[in-house]
C-alpha cells in the first residue's frame, strides 16, 4: 500500500511539473518580461540580418536610421534580439512586434541616450529647419527622432544631423551617429575585388564611408537615395549585408 502511495505522488509529481512547463506561452507575456526571457535565452541562435522579417527591418529603418544593425538573434518560441551598433537591444516577439522595455538602462553611456522616439519633420524647432536651409539648401528632410537631450535628423543624401534640445546644431555624419570607437578609414584601402563585389551586388552602389571596428569592417553605400550597409570580417571576408 505504501509502494503504491509512493508511486502515486512520484506521478502525480511528474505530471504537475509537464503541466507546468507545457502552460508557458511566452507570447503571453508582457513585454517587459519577454524582452528580458530573449535577452537572457542562452540557446538563441545568430542569425544573418539580412534574413530578419520586412516588419522588422521597416521598423528599424523608421525608428533606428541613425544606427545598423550589429547582430541578430532568434530565441525559439519567444522572439528576436536586434544588437545595434550603439550597444541598444531592441527586441520583437514572434508576432514581429516591437517590445517596449526598459533593458537599455542598463548599459553603457550609448546605450543610456538611445531609443528614443521619432518625431514629425513638420515638428521641428524653426531654428533646426532654418539651419538646414542654410547649409544644406540642396536636401530633403527624411525622418527626424528626439533621443535623450538630442534630437537626430535624416537627411537626403544619408546625412545625419544631430542638435540640441533647443535646436543648436552639433554634429553632422554620414548613414550613422558613432557611439563607441570607431576607427574611420579611407575608402580607397578598400581591395579592389570588394569594390566589385559590392559594385555587382548592389548596382549603382556609391561608397561613401569605411569604418573600422574591432575585428570588422562596416563599409556604407548609397544606391539611388538608399542606404545600404555591408560588414567584413578583418580579412576582408564578407559577413552580411543590411538592405
Amino acid at each position: 500500500m505504501k509502494k503504491i502511495a509512493f508511486f502515486s505522488l512520484i506521478l502525480a509529481l511528474g505530471m504537475a511539473a509537464c503541466k507546468k512547463e507545457s502552460v508557458v506561452d511566452f507570447q503571453q507575456l508582457e513585454d517587459e518580461a519577454l524582452a528580458t526571457a530573449i535577452a537572457d535565452d542562452r540557446s538563441k541562435q545568430e542569425i544573418d540580418p539580412s534574413t530578419l522579417p520586412a516588419e522588422v527591418l521597416n521598423y528599424l529603418d523608421e525608428n533606428h536610421f541613425d544606427t545598423y544593425i550589429d547582430a541578430a538573434y532568434f530565441a525559439e518560441g519567444k522572439g528576436y534580439d536586434i544588437q545595434l551598433a550603439t550597444e541598444e537591444h531592441a527586441y520583437f516577439n514572434l508576432g514581429r512586434r516591437a517590445l517596449t522595455h526598459r533593458l537599455n538602462e542598463r548599459l553603457g553611456p550609448c546605450g543610456r541616450l538611445m531609443g528614443g522616439r521619432p518625431i514629425p519633420v513638420d515638428s521641428l524647432r524653426p531654428a533646426i529647419v532654418q539651419y538646414i536651409e542654410t547649409h544644406y539648401p540642396d536636401a530633403d528632410i527624411l525622418r527626424a527622432k528626439r533621443q535623450g537631450p538630442k534630437v537626430i535628423v535624416l537627411l537626403s543624401g544619408q546625412i545625419l544631423l544631430v542638435f540640441s534640445a533647443d535646436g543648436v546644431f552639433e554634429v553632422d555624419s554620414q548613414h550613422w551617429v558613432d557611439c563607441r570607437a570607431c576607427s574611420t578609414d579611407a575608402i580607397d584601402q578598400i581591395p579592389a575585388n570588394v569594390v566589385a563585389e559590392i559594385e555587382n551586388r548592389i548596382p549603382g552602389a556609391e561608397i561613401k564611408r569605411l569604418c573600422r571596428r574591432g575585428d570588422r569592417f562596416v563599409i556604407g553605400v548609397t544606391a539611388n537615395d538608399q542606404r545600404h550597409i555591408l560588414v567584413y570580417d578583418k580579412n576582408w571576408n564578407f559577413l552580411f549585408a543590411i538592405p
